[in-house]
């Protein structure tokens, strides 16, 4: 059994546990670090035992997969908060090329994000400064790349000049320098590739719109992988916490020689051209620059290896509050919801991500019923079938989810994903579907088709049961209970316990039919959910464990 070296961005399960399942599917062994020495928003990395750690674990394994964020700055928040000098960050780093000096056969697989410019007014995971200046600083860094790019309507270089003569001079300052030097290292990251260092570097865009500083920093280091001819070894692309997940299934591909071609199917007419919130390119595109880690390729004419379903928007993407909302009905909602938090509901109901989403719900041009009926009639052919649902944005389509898990035969799919960004969602299903396709392959073991069945049974508790459903009515209804308003940041300490206790109790409820549904496959005798916790003590992410057994 071949072992891989995994040091991951940072301790959430999408980053932390779910490398751990995709492992299992493949038959492999992944070394990860104690879970409490990696850095999060409220938790220094332990550099040092993680340097150790990476040294030793190193050791007998077959390749390495590291991200660049945490060995350089302690984790994806602490890149966006350190001090640190670039001279500083590239000293920690030079471990990697120690690895490779020792073992020059053995694979290196990194990745360093290209770092976000957060659109709210919220400093949970950014510099303090961002609480007040968060909304103008992303205004602002949008303008100027549209000014510099000739775009800019004289409107808009006029609301740049306004803004830069609002945002306080030295915060600008500070926050440029962190991105100066956070660009610093991704571009001496292509020299390491260029040397050898790196077999393939991945350097996603983090929360990606049209314009903005990060976009310009993405489309230089893009024309520095092109000019130096480094396009089979390095991508630029939208996406963050997938990355290590789709690292892995390349590895998986290369060591198997396997280049899956794909079948791309869309619910809706426009969907291949929908360019959904945080990208930067069509969903099509959107696909393509996923397939090029895993050295995959869109098929026109034939089935491929794979069919890659998108539940995509008619037109825009919805959100998930916004979607939830919706289908509990408006007045009802607003009938039941405590005028002290009014303000709340009032700025999401008058929000563009309302109006979207209300498109997406009410549309005629995308129904769930002729998705789920072509896409369980390919599994039924026994076609390999995985499905991205990307319609709203942060969780599943929760009238798709609810079809869904109504069918048994959702366990034969090849990969199940609907959460966060369309890329986020994109990189993960690629992921699983492309390291089963290897699997199976050959024999499969029953460890390994147990470790297929509960993460495709996690991933629809995760984004269907969890946020489409259970995670907003938890902010309209539990926290307004407890005396907070709605909220995603973390949860006062003293609080944190009973709304977790709420969550544990109504998403094992939800999941009972998702469990009926597993058992009445035939292949599965019962399945188990434990360990339902808050890991950064908020709503945003879940965490939980799955275990089943076979029938």
């Amino acid at each position: 059994m071949k072992t891989i070296a995994f040091l991951p961005v940072d301790d959430r399960p999408v980053n932390y546990d779910y490398p751990q399942y995709l492992a299992r599917i493949a038959g492999l062994t992944v070394r990860l670090p104690p879970r409490e020495w990696l850095g999060n928003p409220w938790r220094e990395s332990r550099h040092e035992n993680l340097l150790s750690w990476l040294t030793q674990a190193a050791t007998g394994a077959e390749a390495v997969i590291v991200a660049i964020d945490t060995l350089g700055y302690g984790g994806l928040i602490p890149s966006r908060r350190s001090t640190e000098t670039t001279a500083a960050v590239l000293r920690r780093l030079e471990v990697l090329r120690e690895l490779k000096s020792a073992r020059p056969e053995r694979p290196i697989l990194a990745s360093s994000v290209i770092m976000r410019i957060h659109r709210s007014d919220s400093a949970e995971e950014e510099k303090p400064y961002w609480a007040l200046w968060g909304r103008r600083l992303f205004r602002l860094s949008f303008l100027e790349h549209k000014a510099d790019l000739g775009a800019a309507s004289a409107a808009e270089s006029a609301e740049r000049d306004r803004l830069r003569a609002e945002i306080p001079a030295d915060i600008t300052l500070d926050y440029r320098a962190g991105r100066e030097r956070n660009h610093a290292v991704n571009a001496a990251m292509l020299d390491w590739v260029a040397e050898g260092i790196f077999d393939y570097l991945l350097l996603p865009q983090d929360d990606t719109a049209d314009y903005g500083w990060n976009i310009a920093e993405a489309r230089r280091l893009d024309a520095a992988i092109r000019a130096r001819g480094l396009a089979d070894r390095a991508i630029t692309y939208p996406g963050a916490d997938e990355i290590g997940c789709l690292l892995l299934a390349r590895q998986v591909g290369q060591w198997a020689t396997f280049m899956p071609r794909i079948a791309a199917r869309f619910s809706t007419p426009t969907g291949a051209g929908v360019v959904t919130d945080y990208e930067d390119r069509p969903l099509i595109e959107l696909l393509r620059a996923h397939l090029s880690p895993l050295s995959g390729s869109i098929v026109e004419s034939s089935p491929g290896d794979l069919e890659v379903w998108f539940n995509s928007p008619s037109r825009r993407q919805g959100n998930s509050e916004s979607q939830w909302i919706l289908n509990r009905g408006l007045e009802t909602v607003q009938k039941n919801f405590p005028p002290k938090f009014q303000s709340w509901l009032d700025e999401v109901v008058a929000s563009d991500g309302f109006s979207a989403s209300r498109q997406e719900v009410e549309s005629s041009h995308r129904h769930a019923e002729p998705l789920v009926g072509a896409l369980l009639a390919s599994v039924r052919a026994n076609r390999a079938v995985a499905l991205a649902d990307v319609a709203f944005v942060n969780a599943a389509d929760a009238n798709l989810g609810r079809k869904l898990i109504s069918h048994p035969e959702i366990t034969g799919l090849a990969g199940f994903g609907g959460w966060n960004t369309a890329g986020n969602t994109l990189g993960m299903v690629l992921a699983q579907a492309v390291i089963f396709l290897v699997a199976r392959r050959e024999t499969l073991t029953r460890e390994q088709i147990s470790a297929q069945l509960e993460f495709l049974f996690l991933r629809f508790v995760d984004d269907y049961l969890y946020q489409a459903e259970e995670r907003t009515r938890c902010m309209v209804e539990d926290l307004p209970a407890l005396g907070l308003a709605p909220t995603m940041e973390r949860l006062p300490d003293d609080l944190a316990p009973l709304v977790r206790t709420a969550v544990e109790s109504h998403l094992l409820a939800a999941a009972q039919p998702l469990v009926d549904a597993f058992v009445a496959s035939g292949r599965v005798r019962a399945v188990r959910i434990s360990r339902i916790h808050l890991p950064w003590q908020r709503l945003f992410e879940v965490g939980f464990d799955v275990s089943l057994e076979l029938a």
